[in-house]
């Protein structure tokens, strides 16, 4: 599920995802298929200790900090 990078960062960063979590669990449900266990989070991605600026930098520039 696409969204669960998105979450997982948003989550990390203290944004509200309500939204998106509840559009992760209810594909969860109608896929059966745990989302947040098999998706992308920040952690599996290697990016939880990056900051909003780094990941800004990599993003724009595409240099890992």
């Amino acid at each position: 599920m696409s969204l669960v990078p998105i979450a997982s960062l948003g989550v990390r960063h203290g944004v509200s995802v309500r939204g998106m979590e509840s559009m992760i669990r209810l594909a969860s449900i109608m896929h059966r298929t745990d989302y947040w266990r098999r998706g992308r989070t920040v952690e599996r991605l290697g990016i939880e200790q990056w900051s909003v600026s780094e990941l800004t930098r990599y993003v724009r520039d595409g240099k890992i900090p």
